[in-house]
């Protein structure tokens, strides 16, 4: 299974830290759906072969996997040159730090699909693993040798982990959104203070980032905000010094 034994070691290494990127490896990181996961430096290979598909992806269809508190912990945009096989790195959570941006030692995972002609967001349901399972587990491999998407997602509006994290100097704040709507993004410190207000206007749907510069700002815990359309997310961010 040479094929396979390449195509893990093409998604360990994908995100390695300080490693050169490839212009295929970045290419599968060009997402318009969803945003890019934390690197933590611990993972768990995930691939998805290309006979598992009952109708294979096309050039823009996206894959991602969440955690058991619907955090995204990896995503990864679907090449012809795949040749029909997908590989991801799930991030694990960095225990450094007080917020949880990857996946814990033994938690779930699950596996999203998006479809981009149809706009339409499915759960991936693994009829058969060849290897593994859904379990997390540091340097762990999961192979899918079968599955289904019969059933599909609502998208609601959604904010991404802030990469990097924790935050030296500047990161990028993400967030999807089902609709167009007016859009506040505020930073607040531990007290609940507001601090800076980082995107407050009209958006498209769609994903959008936001440029985060943290220079001015002394280390320490932070929360941002997201509100639109009446419904709010908040997440965490760290900055160090």
């Amino acid at each position: 299974m040479r094929f396979l034994i390449l195509t893990i070691a093409l998604s360990t290494g994908l995100l390695a830290q300080n490693q050169e990127l490839s212009s295929y490896q970045r290419k599968t990181m060009n997402t318009e759906r969803f945003a890019q996961a934390v690197n933590t430096g611990l993972n768990h290979t995930l691939l998805i072969l290309g006979s598992a598909w009952e109708v294979s992806p096309e050039l823009g269809d996206e894959i991602a996997v969440y955690d058991a508190q619907k955090n995204m912990v990896s995503s990864v945009a679907w090449l012809p040159e795949q040749k029909g096989h997908a590989g991801l790195a799930i991030w694990g959570d960095d225990e450094t730090t007080s917020a949880k941006e990857g996946m814990t030692k033994g938690e779930n995972f699950s596996i999203q699909f998006y479809d981009k002609s149809e706009d339409r967001l499915s759960k991936v349901q693994v009829k058969r693993w060849e290897r593994g399972d859904d379990l997390f587990t540091k340097d762990g491999v999961s192979v899918v040798g079968a599955l289904s998407l019969n059933t599909e997602i609502e998208q609601n509006m959604e904010l991404f982990q802030n990469v990097p994290n924790p935050v030296t100097d500047n990161t990028e704040i993400s967030f999807y959104l089902p609709k167009d709507g007016k859009v506040r993004l505020a930073l607040t410190n531990t007290l609940g203070q507001e601090v800076e207000i980082l995107a407050a206007s009209t958006f498209n749907k769609g994903m959008h980032t936001i440029a985060m510069d943290a220079t001015r700002l002394p280390a320490g815990v932070y929360f941002y905000k997201l509100e639109s359309n009446k419904n709010s997310v908040t997440k965490q961010l760290n900055i160090i010094k």
